[in-house]
């Protein structure tokens, strides 16, 4: 009895010590999930497209530089989605801009798309385009800019996901400004006013410098568009309404009138590296370009040549500048509509925004980035809730991008030579009659 006793005594003894143990009340261990470089979102490590194997055809309205930035993360794609294969092309947009402008830029078959905005309506009234609404989940809708989504919606739809932006800037050459200046004098100092506008190319023949009073992309409308909001100190939209040419004071036909009578002193060649040499060593007063080229321009230059040139952002402080952006589309012809959702998502994901900006400097499209921790330099977070980039187009909707594509055609044939003075400033005037703003 005393053995029987005892040994109880033992297994009770036992059976306190486990249940006393620190190692029986320890915590299973627990595994963080990475977190992708950036840091700003979680991104799906398992397909969560719940098809069978889908295989996707991308098309993409982009830029080398954009379309390998595109590849890589298309790349990261494949590693998290292995059931999801997509093929990428690219096409030059200077070339398809000019077989959209002739009407013979099709499709392709491809399930995506990377466009301009400027098309989206356009291929949405033509029904070729799936509502995009459902790529947006939780707050996504909210976050980019209203300049952005008025050119993405239509009869109450959302057709784009925004990708990227950007919105033309002014390149001053400090330089030649200067020595047009007369002790004192504070007229030729950027930004100019109208009146210096105007005097800007006899001012540099009296000097007998052999430059350009501006150079400028001579196939680009929105660049037309830029300049001439430049000129009159107005939204960049403004001359495609009534109501803003009749508030503008003569400001719209000035500036035509302009660009007429001194057509000569305008480069319209590419912005290459070349140029931007000879641009720095006196070449051109001023030049309208993209932020993302004024900003590569100026790193690759040396230091005394880049110390000859100023970027002007000042015009981002109006209501509104044309965004320049690309956006993604989905073809109402996919037999993947939930994998191209998919794609369209996380290739416009905060991690993957910021991938393009540092690598090609085209901004993000969401707010939220534009804070002290991104490192992004162009402040848009100082904006005010009225302006650039959160006023929405007045001239959105379906006939923008044909409307634009004419008005980049008579731009085109006044600076080839092509368009006489007389007849450029008649046809003008019908082109840029009131747009209807659709949304």
């Amino acid at each position: 009895m005393a053995r029987r006793k005892s040994t109880v005594i033992l297994v009770l003894l036992t059976l306190a010590v486990l249940l006393l143990s620190p190692w029986a009340s320890a915590p299973a261990p627990t595994v963080k999930p990475a977190s992708p470089s950036g840091g700003t979102e979680a991104l799906p490590s398992a397909s969560p497209v719940g098809e069978e194997p889908a295989e996707l055809a991308v098309t993409a309205v982009v830029g080398m530089s954009e379309f390998e930035t595109l590849q890589a993360q298309n790349e990261a794609f494949r590693l998290r989605h292995p059931d999801v294969s997509v093929e990428l092309r690219r096409q030059d947009p200077a070339e398809a801009g000019r077989r959209w402008n002739g009407e013979e830029w099709s499709p392709d078959g491809a399930d995506i798309w990377l466009v301009p905005n400027e098309w989206v309506a356009a291929l949405a009234v033509a029904g070729e385009l799936l509502p995009a609404d459902e790529v947006f989940v939780g707050e996504a809708i909210s976050e980019p800019f209203d300049s952005l989504v008025s050119q993405l919606k239509w009869n109450g739809y959302v057709w784009a996901v925004p990708r990227d932006m950007d919105p033309y800037v002014v390149v001053w050459n400090t330089e030649v400004l200067s020595a047009l200046r007369a002790e004192g004098e504070t007229k030729f100092s950027p930004p100019l006013s109208p009146e210096a506008w105007r005097e800007l190319p006899g001012k540099l023949a009296e000097t007998g410098r052999n430059a350009g009073w501006l150079a400028i992309d001579g196939s680009d409308p929105l660049a037309l568009l830029a300049w001439i909001g430049l000129f009159a100190n107005r939204r960049e939209d403004a001359p495609l309404t009534s109501a803003g040419q009749a508030s503008d004071g003569g400001a719209l036909e000035q500036a035509l009138s302009l660009l007429a009578e001194a057509r000569s002193g305008i480069r319209s060649g590419p912005l290459t590296p070349a140029f931007w040499r000879s641009f720095a060593a006196g070449e051109a007063a001023a030049v309208v370009a993209r932020n993302s080229a004024a900003t590569r321009a100026l790193r690759t230059l040396s230091g005394s040549e880049a110390a000859a040139l100023a970027i002007d952002r000042s015009a981002w402080n109006r209501d509104f500048v044309w965004p320049g952006g690309v956006s993604i589309v989905l073809s109402a012809k996919t037999k993947h509509e939930e994998a191209a959702r998919v794609w369209a998502a996380e290739m416009t994901s905060k991690d993957n925004q910021l991938q393009n900006y540092r690598q090609t400097g085209r901004l993000p499209v969401s707010r939220s980035l534009y804070s002290e921790a991104y490192g992004i330099e162009e402040a848009l977070s100082d904006s005010g809730l009225r302006g650039f980039p959160n006023e929405p187009a007045l001239a959105s909707g379906p006939e923008v991008a044909s409307r634009l594509a004419e008005i980049g055609a008579l731009w085109s044939g006044l600076l080839d030579g092509s368009v006489a003075p007389e007849r450029w400033k008649a046809l003008a005037s019908e082109l840029f009659a009131d747009f209807k703003r659709d949304r």
